[in-house]
């Protein structure tokens, strides 16, 4: 892989546990180091345990740049060190972050936050957790980083066949390959991202952008605000059209969109024309009583 890849912002997620296997831990200290050496900064956990820690031992020793989020609840009281934290973000070419907060949310944010890409490494529940809510977001397009598990000795296969499995049963929107990648070494996962993010057609320009839908009450309440856009351009956006106010200098609404508005208008003046004979009607019995 070119040594002139653009730098990185990668966000990589793996175990705490200071019993996790060593065949495991090798991987992680081998993705740190091969980060550092391509000039890519690695985002973790902070962890001084498992996969974390030896993330952080490999890009140390190969002078990269380190990023570690931590939870203020591990800040250590009358100190400004961190309980759990990893040795090396003592040292100021890394930074340190903490989270607020009386969950993991902000925490899970400021992991992703800026990131380019994400790389799983074998973890439990905490590592499972990041990695399912990221692909459930990339799955219904919130963002388009690439996800990929280093699979070490097939730990990941369980994860593919639910994948694939949900494919099979038409639970998914996208194919499976669109949602999570997976590699069996560091090396190919890193590979495989860089070489993702080089290909124009999958970076964020290339993907439909997602608006959301303003609520009727914000659009009635565009409506009612006083605004110079004729009448008949604010009347149809307030019944769904969200171009017809860009679009009101430009192009004119043509005679089936009023003619809808219309119906619109009728209904909704039937309706108040009936509410308010019902309580002439109650108001009349009730001082005739």
């Amino acid at each position: 892989m070119s040594t002139e890849q653009s730098p990185l912002r990668i966000c990589c997620y793996g175990s705490s546990s200071s019993r996790t296997p060593e065949k495991y831990t090798d991987a992680a200290y081998e993705l740190g180091a091969l980060l550092a050496r391509r000039g890519h900064t690695c985002v973790n956990g902070a962890g001084s345990a498992g996969c974390m820690a030896a993330m952080n031992h490999g890009a140390n020793d190969g002078d990269g740049h380190i990023v570690g989020v931590i939870h203020e609840k591990f800040v250590v009281d009358g100190s400004d060190w961190f309980e759990g934290a990893h040795s090396i973000f003592r040292e100021e070419r890394h930074e340190i972050m903490v989270a607020k907060g009386n969950d993991l949310q902000e925490r899970k944010r400021l992991l992703v936050e800026g990131a380019d890409a994400l790389v799983v490494l074998p973890g439990g529940p905490g590592t499972w957790d990041e990695l399912w809510e990221m692909a459930c977001a990339r799955h219904i397009g919130f963002h388009s980083m690439p996800i990929v598990c280093v699979n070490v000795d097939g730990y990941y296969d369980t994860f593919k066949e639910q994948l694939r499995r949900a494919h099979e049963d038409e639970l998914l929107y996208k194919h499976p390959r669109d949602i999570v990648h997976f590699e069996d070494t560091p090396e190919a996962a890193v590979n495989w991202v860089e070489a993702y993010l080089a290909n124009p057609g999958n970076t964020p320009k290339g993907k439909p952008v997602l608006r959301r839908k303003a609520s009727m009450l914000k659009r009635m309440q565009s409506n009612l605000s006083g605004s110079t856009v004729p009448f008949w351009e604010r009347m149809t956006s307030f019944f769904g059209d969200e171009d017809a106010r860009s679009n009101a200098s430009s192009k004119a609404i043509d005679a089936d969109s009023r003619k809808v508005t219309l119906q619109h208008l009728a209904v909704f003046s039937a309706g108040v024309s009936m509410g308010l004979l019902i309580a002439s009607r109650g108001g009349t019995k009730g001082s005739s009583a």
